[in-house]
């Protein structure tokens, strides 16, 4: 009988999936963008734009592999995403299904988020072209220039794990 249920407790553990930290994506800056908590701003069913908002209204995500998810209320699979585009401030979005862009990440020991994208220059807090009310995620796209865009602070997008479900 012993055996029986130790080979089921060995089932269930070795069915079980792994469980992800969620965290916030929160700006690390000497500017007036610091603090800021990342999260969402629809745009069509599958596509979001990444924008800050209060700390209430903040986003969860986790690291998958090298690919940083977006924890939907839906439990549909967003992924953040670098758009590779003609303008050195590059577009961030959070989509159900990223043409490119939505692989490389990683975090480096002070717990900063970082990518392996070639085009990667740093990231952004800039004005949101889709909304005045809010402020936007962007990345340094240095295939195209490594300058600093009119408008924008260059920032560090730092991981602050969730401590309470």
């Amino acid at each position: 009988m012993k055996f029986f249920s130790r080979f089921a407790l060995l089932a269930t553990t070795a069915t079980a999936a792994p469980v992800q930290r969620l965290f916030n994506l929160v700006t690390a800056s000497n500017n007036s963008h610091n603090g800021l908590y990342l999260s969402t701003q629809p745009t069509s069913p599958l596509n979001s734009n990444a924008v800050f908002r209060d700390p209430a209204n903040a986003g969860l995500f986790y690291l998958d592999n090298d690919t940083v998810r977006f924890e939907a209320q839906n439990g549909s699979p967003w992924d953040l995403a670098l758009v590779s585009g003609s303008n050195v401030k590059g577009s961030v979005v959070v989509s159900v299904a990223p043409s490119s862009g939505s692989s490389g990440f990683g975090l480096t020991n002070g717990g900063a988020l970082t990518t392996t994208n070639n085009a990667f220059g740093g990231w952004l807090v800039c004005e949101n072209q889709s909304s005045a009310s809010l402020l936007g995620l962007y990345y340094v796209n240095k295939s195209v220039d490594s300058g600093l865009p009119d408008g924008c602070d260059e920032v560090q997008l730092d991981v602050k794990f969730r401590t309470s479900p």
